[in-house]
């Protein structure tokens, strides 16, 4: 049995609820990033994208590896005290730098930047539903959490993406940083949502898999934080990891 039926499993009515995460109990809300949380690249198009534009093909692990070498090189400035990287706030940022990464020079990389923003125009490439994401937000929601996002954005499309995802019907606010005009790690928008859920910072988890972004910022307001470290990049975390949603809860 893999982990996503192992999730699916906990969830059926004959079933006990299971129980949580240690992270995640004794709070109120369990709040979420969505870019490599709830949803993931599509691999396929990224990587047609390059294709069509230099010929060199590229897999999904080659690709998923330059991007998680990115993120990992932010979330290492970050805890080291660096600012966030100034490019964040154009569409698509991470993309243009994991090409980069890949070896392609900066003329191929603005011109992949071109076919970024049309392909992300016509369909959000963050479009990767992770497979055990609507049964854990299923599972916390009987638990009784209150559950709402913070997602960083460069264009104010969360809401749509969360629709089309299928997931936004679980939570009870998505907050759009593009729409708020502040960006994690910036300590405003983790307070903005705990204003929101009314409830005090210790009574809330955040869960991401930034460290940088996600967990030390939340550490930072209060809160207790869960880091997604999938490719356990973060041995010395200050936090909780687990490797896949479906560890949020546990079987009874």
């Amino acid at each position: 049995m893999n982990e996503s039926q192992t999730v699916q499993s906990v969830i059926m009515p004959e079933q006990p609820l299971p129980s949580l995460h240690p992270a995640l109990r004794g709070v109120r809300a369990v709040l979420f990033d969505v870019g490599g949380t709830l949803l993931h690249p599509d691999w396929e198009r990224l990587g047609h994208l390059a294709q069509a534009e230099t010929g060199r093909a590229l897999t999904a692990d080659e690709l998923r590896r330059a991007l998680r070498d990115i993120l990992r090189a932010v979330d290492v400035s970050l805890r080291d005290g660096a600012p966030p990287p100034t490019d964040t706030h154009r569409r698509g940022w991470v993309f243009r730098r994991m090409y980069g990464a890949l070896g392609f020079d900066d003329s191929v990389c603005e011109r992949l930047s071109l076919s970024i923003d049309a392909a992300h125009t016509e369909r959000h490439l963050w479009c990767g539903l992770d497979e055990d994401a609507a049964p854990v937000l299923t599972v916390l929601r009987a638990a009784g959490m209150r559950l709402a996002v913070i997602s960083n954005t460069e264009d104010g499309r969360l809401d749509e993406l969360m629709k089309l995802a299928g997931l936004k019907s679980h939570f009870d606010f998505l907050i759009d940083s593009h729409v708020v005009g502040k960006r994690k790690p910036d300590a405003a928008i983790f307070h903005l949502a705990l204003a929101r859920l009314v409830i005090k910072p210790e009574e809330a988890v955040y869960v991401g898999d930034s460290y940088g972004h996600d967990a030390l910022a939340a550490l930072a307001v209060g809160m207790r934080a869960v880091l997604v470290d999938a490719l356990d990049l973060f041995p010395d975390a200050i936090c909780p990891r687990v490797r896949t949603l479906g560890e949020l809860i546990e079987s009874v």
